[in-house]
């Protein structure tokens, strides 16, 4: 059962916010070294009639995308998808990609600049190399992306990186690492779900990420859910860096005491209260039946068959776990369309 005080707890956390759906991984034709077949003027098209929020376009080896007529703050996140060899990784090939997301240019530059290794030729035009780093040095590059205002995400991990050791994939807590990639119903999906459901076993703390990684047109199959106080890179930047967000086509939202999802707090005499609304257009149909589940790090805890066209509230006492997660699925189609990101207990740390 849940109380009218718990969703007026869960509402006043997120009060000043509403649900915005987008893209967390494209590209463009913005010329230079990029290889997007869109321009983002056909991408501003494009997204409004797929209801489309805002959408993450990461050009290759260039920041000139971020400099164009057409950039607009808000609707287009910045950052680039650079590729590294991880010179003494255990992986097959060392080979990885990683997204790197920042409200603007200037921050992206100024990491750019920081790091030799990429020879940044710099200013908008500025192009860069693909380095090779040691573990320790990607690790100081990520702290350099969190120091800039930026957000890390490992993208489709199992299409690039090979190996059977989960660990091989993670490289920092507070980062992200794409689950649903493509669409939320691929093959390449259902590889990228096992492996973040065995990093959270492991005890990393890693953010479920959505990324459709469109070089053609704009696409609404892999979705991310940010509850921001507005339509700008800040606010987006502000809830993807604490991992206040959802993978997939859904609002998940929870909270234990004043934390909320992505969270570490003491569980204990606390209860867990979460919502689940907000469907995106392209997942609520009213003919389709939706279940929404919770998850300790044991499994299933409690579940509930929710409609798509209002907010479902469920709220629970919290056991001494390691964490608790959220996931919504469409039974009718048979997969999952929304995961969300785990609160985690300081308690098990």
């Amino acid at each position: 059962m849940i109380t009218e005080q718990e969703i007026t707890r869960l509402e006043t956390l997120y009060r000043s916010c509403r649900a915005y759906h987008g893209e967390l991984h494209d590209h463009s034709a913005s010329g230079g070294t990029s290889d997007g077949k869109c321009t983002l003027a056909e991408w501003t098209e494009e997204m409004a009639a797929l209801h489309m929020d805002f959408a993450a376009i990461l050009d290759h080896r260039q920041v000139r995308h971020m400099y164009l007529p057409e950039w607009k703050d808000g609707l287009f996140i910045g950052g680039s998808e650079p590729g590294t060899k991880i010179d003494d990784s255990h992986a097959e090939g060392k080979y990885m990609h990683y997204n790197m997301l920042f409200t603007g240019p200037e921050p992206l530059e100024a990491l750019l600049a920081e790091f030799p290794e990429y020879q940044f030729t710099g200013g908008p035009e500025g192009h860069f190399v693909y380095p090779s780093f040691t573990t320790e040095r990607f690790g100081e590059l990520i702290d350099a992306v969190k120091a800039h205002g930026g957000f890390f995400v490992h993208p489709h991990p199992k299409q690039v990186m090979v190996s059977d050791d989960p660990l091989d994939y993670w490289f920092r807590d507070e980062t992200g690492i794409e689950v649903f990639y493509n669409e939320m119903n691929s093959k390449l999906t259902e590889a990228n779900y096992p492996l973040w459901v065995a990093l959270l076993a492991a005890g990393k703390r890693v953010w479920a990420c959505a990324g459709g990684d469109k070089h053609a047109h704009p696409d609404d199959k892999a979705l991310t859910t940010i509850y921001a106080e507005g339509l700008t890179n800040a606010d987006f930047l502000a809830h993807l860096r604490i991992g206040d967000f959802t993978c997939g086509s859904v609002g998940i939202r929870m909270c234990i005491g004043d934390t909320k999802t992505g969270g570490l707090c003491s569980f204990a005499g606390e209860r867990l209260i979460v919502s689940a609304g907000d469907f995106h257009v392209s997942a609520a149909n009213p003919d389709h039946t939706y279940r929404l589940d919770i998850l300790d790090d044991s499994g299933l805890v409690l579940s509930k068959e929710i409609p798509c066209c209002e907010t479902t509230y469920l709220a629970l006492d919290t056991a001494n776990c390691a964490f608790y997660r959220a996931e919504v699925w469409d039974l009718t189609l048979g997969y999952r369309i929304a995961v969300g990101n785990p609160i985690w207990n300081a308690d098990r740390r």
